[in-house]
């Protein structure tokens, strides 16, 4: 029986882009998420049969140009993950917009072998306004929607984690697609092709890492069970830092409040090594560049 399609996509944000997140700014980039979160990674896929999407920041494809030549070597794709990750993105103003992607781009592919077509937004937080600027840039697809209700809330808990809520605040609080599944926007005669993350059908409970700690093994079986039964493709997200241990990884301790950074190395690859395990039993796990040949786009 012929399997679905599936993507796992890593968000390759290091430690001090992290703590961007929370308030704490002005941080020295922080190698530990290519030095030991993406080997980690990389041997995970390989186990598994998974050939994954990383989302980079430009900035730092340069220092780590080994590390994603190692990927692409091992089948995976490197995507754009902006250039400096600013936050909240959806307010840049639209020079500073065109240059992040564009120059994460061209900094990307100065050391990749592989043409750089995709983006996703610093954390989910990005408008229709993106969508022209990304097809000028020359992106095919962006995998930046999040279409749950439940976005809210995710905002509103960084928000109350953040030492600097002004800026969580300023951030896009509603979804900007409430779309399941894949489509596609016709810009200047040219197609940007939309992969959101996966929902539920009915509640939109965002499945994808984050949400991996706080649900047992027997509902995140379910929920692939339903991608499964209903013909749907099935795109799951998570971030290198779910590969590093607080204490075992001498991360920067302030980094505690980030989901899944409470709980120790062990317990978090064991929960990476069966939930992958779970996803490529029941779909074909491709990057998501082969999705736009393979899977059918209204």
């Amino acid at each position: 029986m012929k399997r679905p399609l599936a993507t796992v996509s890593i968000d390759v944000d290091p430690v001090d882009l992290h703590l961007q997140g929370y308030g704490f700014m002005d941080l020295p980039p922080d190698a530990l998420v290519y030095d030991r979160a993406l080997p980690r990674l990389a041997e995970l896929f390989t186990r598994h049969g998974i050939r994954a999407t990383f989302f980079v920041v430009g900035r730092d494809a340069a220092a780590n140009a080994a590390r994603l030549r190692e990927l692409e070597d091992a089948g995976h794709e490197i995507a754009s993950h902006s250039m400096t990750h600013p936050m909240p993105f959806v307010r840049v103003a639209m020079s500073k917009l065109k240059g992040e992607l564009k120059s994460s781009r061209a900094a990307l592919e100065a050391v990749c072998r592989d043409p750089i077509i995709g983006f996703r937004a610093p954390n989910w937080d990005v408008s229709p306004r993106a969508h022209a600027p990304l097809v000028e840039a020359g992106y095919r697809y962006d995998a930046s929607g999040f279409p749950s209700l439940l976005q809210v809330p995710v905002r509103l808990l960084l928000l109350a984690k953040s030492s600097d809520p002004r800026k969580t605040f300023r951030m896009r609080p509603w979804p900007w697609t409430l779309e399941r599944l894949p489509f596609q926007w016709e810009i200047n005669g040219q197609r940007l092709v939309q992969f959101p993350i996966s929902t539920s059908p009915r509640l939109r409970f965002p499945i994808y890492h984050t949400t991996r700690y706080l649900i047992g093994d027997a509902a995140f079986v379910s929920h692939l069970d339903g991608f499964v039964r209903r013909g749907e493709p099935f795109f799951y997200p998570l971030h290198g830092v779910d590969a590093l241990g607080l204490v075992e990884d001498s991360v920067d301790a302030r980094l505690g409040r980030h989901p899944g950074l409470d709980k120790r190395l062990d317990y978090k690859l064991d929960l990476l090594s069966r939930s992958l395990a779970e996803i490529a039993r029941r779909f074909e796990c491709v990057p998501y560049r082969d999705l736009l040949e393979r899977l059918p786009i209204a």
